[in-house]
């Protein structure tokens, strides 16, 4: 008798970053700690948003006893991450997106689209070399490595102070302590903010120039 196929678990947004790796650059660069988007999720929702089991099993659309599974088996990831000092990532797993999520290959910007809209370039820097994150999703660990920039990661902002920004409106509000420009989506475009002095702003920046 064959299992019975998985339930795909249901996640609202991608999460915000693609990984950790420990202050002090003393790890592994290969032997990583691999987090699924659905044990973020469990983690996101039980310890972040305080919800109980019941009410995060729910957001999900699993039973309770699978969101437990889920649950502890995050925690004990992220416990050995940080207890053998290893890089973690976050990747793959068996989920869907209540919304049609992309990332542009090009300037890696993440953005969201209204189901049904077909979209055929990066609304930020006009390139058409999108990734469809559900796709992504699906096809790992297949497309492991990203694309043609690689895992496509940038550093963040420095210090505390200072504004999230849109990167294509420049839509702008004061940064909070904390909490992730990328858990924020522009009001008027629906792309996840940035930092305006990190990295990928300055590449953003540097790439309308050219244009």
């Amino acid at each position: 008798m064959s299992p019975r196929p998985k339930r795909r678990r249901v996640l609202s947004e991608p999460p915000h970053v693609t990984g950790f790796i420990p202050e002090s650059g003393d790890f592994s660069t290969t032997d990583a700690v691999l987090l699924h988007f659905e044990e973020y999720e469990a983690i996101r929702l039980a310890d972040y948003e305080g919800l109980s089991q019941l009410e995060a099993s729910k957001r999900m659309h699993v039973s309770r006893p699978t969101f437990t599974r889920i649950y502890d088996a995050a925690r004990k990831k992220v416990a050995k991450a940080f207890v053998e000092n290893k890089r973690l990532s976050i990747e793959g797993g068996h989920v869907e997106f209540d919304a049609d999520w992309y990332r542009c290959e090009n300037c890696s910007s993440v953005f969201k689209q209204k189901a049904g809209r077909k979209v055929d370039h990066c609304p930020v820097c006009g390139d058409d070399h999108l990734v469809s994150l559900q796709e992504a999703v699906n096809s790992f660990p297949e497309r492991r490595g990203g694309g043609r920039h690689g895992s496509g990661r940038f550093h963040g902002g420095r210090g505390v102070a200072g504004y999230c920004i849109c990167p294509r409106c420049d839509y702008k509000v004061e940064h909070t302590a904390g909490v992730p420009c990328g858990s924020m989506l522009c009001p008027r475009c629906n792309i996840r903010m940035i930092r305006e002095d990190s990295e990928h702003y300055q590449m953003i920046l540097n790439k309308r120039k050219k244009q």
